[in-house]
């Protein structure tokens, strides 16, 4: 037979198999690691690895063809995924079900529930349910729910199926083509995911995977010059806290063990801030640096006699602005790190402008009053500013005290 023929041959079997390793998860994966790499505030890169053991009496059911058996690896959201990759211990490439082929395996095993879960002589007649549950993406999830209410009413309590439903709506099974599940085996894959709710600071990372292995345990790469000032694993439902990392961490890490008897909708929560020493502190330093430059003289010098030559004028100027483009125009910034710091640099940007225009002023012999003006208002703006950047400077996370909470 035909590739596609096989498959769909040993698709009720494949389903039985599917049925008893899906509602046992933590009985047969026995470690999920995550490693969660911040590409931008919109993007992130999952690297996973699975450890897991197929029990011995289901390795029939799921054998595809003599040397070909299909493992559920994990349900993912359902949206495209791109730079998917999935391999084994050695990094071999491993073959993946294509979506139509995830899809044959689904419908049986909707099917199979549906069976198991009805009272002997009821139909269902939910055909159109399930297709729609597997074609869905994701736009009518509420006409699925009216849905399978809907048949609950008609033919009563009917759980297993509900459950698989709603999960199979939202998300699709990822299926690997292992050679051998003689022995425990680990398959890694990784991909890249848009994150539902970008945000500046704060950053929520669904974490399916905490309740589909024995353990968990997920780390987060932060960026260069930042730090991650909490990391939470979160429950969805009640607000509880499962499990917290380090305070203050380049790679925080969370540790979870899935309890079986306990419903949890996980989802870890990542709070950043920038490194004080990177930027923040410079920038604050600079600023009041600008603001003592603009507010000594408005208060001790007249400003209409330093008006006669431009020399000093000139020289603020040009130091104003070499500090500035050090500080604010700096190439290979990761996108993160320079979107947290666009308001400080707007602050920093702010005292510069006023040091530039008071000393652009000065050197047009502009009037004592207009002087008094563009003088006591820079420093005004300067000294804001560098208040500003001190209160975050002071707020911030520094390195050496994340090397104490190690």
């Amino acid at each position: 037979m035909w590739p596609g023929e096989v498959l769909e041959d040993r698709a009720g079997d494949i389903a039985v198999g599917f049925a008893a390793l899906l509602t046992r998860q933590a009985a047969w994966r026995h470690r999920r690691v995550e490693t969660i790499t911040v590409l931008s505030h919109e993007l992130v890169r999952r690297s996973v690895s699975v450890d897991f053991t197929v029990p011995v009496e289901h390795r029939e059911d799921i054998r595809l063809s003599e040397n070909e058996w299909i493992v559920p690896l994990a349900l993912l959201a359902k949206r495209p995924l791109a730079h998917f990759d999935l391999r084994m211990e050695d990094l071999s490439s491993v073959p993946l079900l294509r979506s139509e082929e995830t899809q044959l395996v689904g419908r049986e095993l909707l099917y199979l529930m549906l069976d198991l879960d009805l009272e002997e002589g009821l139909e269902a007649h939910a055909d159109r349910l399930i297709e729609r549950v597997l074609a869905t993406n994701g736009d009518d999830l509420d006409a699925i729910d009216a849905g399978l209410s809907a048949l609950e009413e008609r033919v009563g309590a009917v759980p297993g199926f509900v459950a698989l439903a709603e999960r199979l709506a939202r998300g699709f099974l990822l299926c690997a083509v292992v050679g051998d599940v003689s022995r425990r085996r680990v398959l890694k894959f990784a991909y890249d995911e848009p994150l539902d709710r970008p945000d500046r600071v704060v950053h929520f990372y669904d974490a399916p995977g905490c309740t589909e292995a024995a353990s968990y345990h997920a780390e987060v790469d932060v960026p260069d010059e930042m730090r991650a000032r909490t990391t939470e694993l979160v429950d969805n439902r009640t607000g509880a806290v499962l499990a917290s990392g380090a305070r203050d961490a380049d790679r925080p890490a969370v540790y979870y063990v899935a309890d079986s008897g306990r419903r949890v909708e996980p989802g870890l929560s990542v709070r950043y801030g920038t490194e004080r020493g990177r930027f923040l502190v410079p920038a604050a330093l600079v600023a009041w640096v600008l603001a003592l430059e603009l507010a000594l003289p408005w208060l001790l010098a007249d400003l209409s006699e330093l008006a006669v030559s431009a020399g000093p004028a000139i020289a603020v100027l040009l130091s104003s602005s070499a500090v500035f483009s050090g500080l604010v125009l700096r190439s290979g910034e990761h996108p993160l790190v320079r979107l947290v710091l666009a308001p400080y640099r707007l602050c920093l940007a702010a005292a510069t402008l006023s040091a530039v225009l008071a000393g652009g002023v000065l050197a047009f012999h502009a009037s004592r009053g207009v002087l008094g003006w563009a003088w006591g208002l820079g420093a005004l703006v300067a000294a804001v500013a560098a208040g500003i950047l001190t209160v975050e400077a002071a707020r911030a996370p520094s390195a050496r005290a994340a090397e104490r909470h190690r």
